[in-house]
């Protein structure tokens, strides 16, 4: 699916109409043109004639049912009086201003309409308090959940139209969109959508009687790094959730919303444990602890992404309420809970691929084969020192090892590497990092004369060491 998003315009459908045409696209000869009200159509339906499916998607400012010229457009009287009337009073319009919209016959040929909150005054004495942030996640939200549930491969942005501050929220909602699909697929690159920038010629002033639409691919680019800090995961606890799930207040009469609170409480909670989650096997992964992922239980991929469609439907509950004023969500709160949870997803994708789960601990697991499939794992997520320095380490303990010959009981590894010290059931802290996690204290291995085989001691203090991780997120 493709989608082209553009500002709505509702002009005058006398004049509204222009052609437009495309001489290339995707450095190939189109020679398409066509007669629309706006861009958007005709590119949609140039997409269409290339055998693709494809949306135009019309971003409508609530802001725009308030022009007094408005009605002059519509044909149907009993429309200019309630045009008329909103004009007048716009309180139940703000409320709810899905329906007029729906209802005006201009710009008909779109396929969608997503209504966003405005700012401004208008009509003289119309003050509409939205905020730029809502507005930019009001547009990210649908990008997301069109990603999710239709399988869009590429959102074609038109700014032939629109304020700039709309037209600046777009732009800003898909840089957030193109980084995280980029965390959400490290492996299929082919899912992560293709975004382009795209506009016509100018048209006002102009005496041209044919506009040709541009197209620009954008690039965009996504690092291995946490959304989350330090000072988040540990000093605070992960509290900014609280900016995302914040708790009813007791009404005037005095009422106390309990049940509320817990509904919100448990969300919260449900939330936290995918985040926290996240942080942990981020950064395992960072910090060069391959072993310890596969003791680390993880969500699955549908999980963490209904995690993410709740967010979505609390935030949207609280933006569709009124269209007066804007809940004034905490972006960087949601942003930072969004890129998590679609990072999270890609980590868990790589890790299902490769097959990163409990393994027998009877057996052990394959220290040369711990090392090759880690080489593959760091190359995906772009950090080839971890499996310089995990490859040292595992060449190391097998020379000491392959020493001794044949140990057929499992062996603490200090026991091996350092038999003169104590051997405790603690990790040491730097040790654990110092050595790819594989600390001599909580390692053990066995030798069958062919390989190394390693696992981690049964009392493992995974409480401690998640702290750690945490603590170098």
């Amino acid at each position: 699916m493709k989608i082209v998003y553009q500002i709505g315009r509702f002009d005058n459908p006398k004049s509204a109409q222009k052609e437009f045409f495309i001489t290339r696209f995707k450095d190939e000869t189109a020679g398409f043109s066509k007669v629309s009200e706006l861009s958007s159509f005709v590119l949609r339906d140039f997409l269409r004639q290339q055998g693709h499916e494809a949306k135009a998607v019309l971003i409508y400012p609530v802001s725009i049912v308030l022009n007094e010229r408005l009605k002059e457009y519509v044909e149907d009287e009993a429309l200019k009086e309630e045009l008329k009337s909103i004009c007048e009073n716009p309180a139940e319009y703000l409320k709810s201003p899905f329906d007029i919209i729906n209802r005006l016959e201009l710009e008909k040929q779109r396929d969608e309409a997503l209504v966003i909150h405005s700012l401004g005054t208008y009509l003289n004495n119309i003050e509409l308090d939205g905020s730029y942030d809502d507005i930019v996640l009001e547009i990210l939200f649908d990008m997301i959940e069109k990603y999710m549930d239709e399988g869009v491969d590429e959102i074609y942005l038109d700014i032939s139209s629109g304020h700039n501050i709309y037209i600046s929220a777009m732009i800003e909602a898909s840089r957030h969109f193109a980084v995280l699909t980029r965390l959400m697929h490290w492996i299929h690159e082919e899912k992560r959508p293709k975004i382009y920038l795209t506009f016509s010629d100018p048209i006002i002033g102009s005496t041209a009687k044919s506009f040709e639409i541009h197209i620009q691919p954008q690039s965009y680019t996504a690092f291995f790094s946490s959304p989350i800090s330090k000072k988040e995961a540990c000093d605070h606890n992960f509290s900014f959730l609280r900016n995302i799930y914040q708790e009813p207040q007791n009404d005037q009469k005095g009422n106390n919303k309990v049940l509320q609170k817990q509904q919100i409480r448990q969300k919260r909670k449900s939330l936290k444990e995918k985040i926290e989650m996240f942080t942990i096997l981020f950064s395992a992964i960072k910090n060069n602890a391959p072993l310890y992922l596969y003791y680390h239980p993880y969500h699955s991929i549908d999980e963490i992404k209904n995690e993410l469609k709740n967010l979505i439907g609390h935030a949207k509950e609280q933006l569709l309420k009124d269209f007066k004023t804007s809940p004034k969500l905490d972006k960087k709160a949601y942003l930072d809970a969004i890129l998590s949870l679609c990072f999270y997803m890609g980590i868990v994708e790589v890790l299902e691929r490769y097959n990163i789960t409990m393994f027998c601990q009877e057996t052990g697991f394959d220290l040369e084969s711990l090392g090759r499939t880690f080489a593959e794992i760091y190359t995906i997520f772009g950090v080839p020192m971890n499996w310089t320095m995990l490859g040292n380490e595992i060449s190391n303990d097998t020379e000491k090892i392959q020493e001794l010959g044949e140990i057929q009981q499992w062996t603490r590894l200090r026991k091996i590497i350092d038999p003169t010290k104590p051997i405790a059931d603690e990790p040491d802290k730097r040790n654990f990092f110092a050595h790819s996690g594989l600390e001599g204290n909580v390692t053990e291995v066995r030798y069958d004369g062919q390989k190394v085989y390693v696992r981690y001691i049964q009392v493992l203090p995974q409480g401690v060491i998640d702290c750690w991780l945490k603590e170098r997120v």
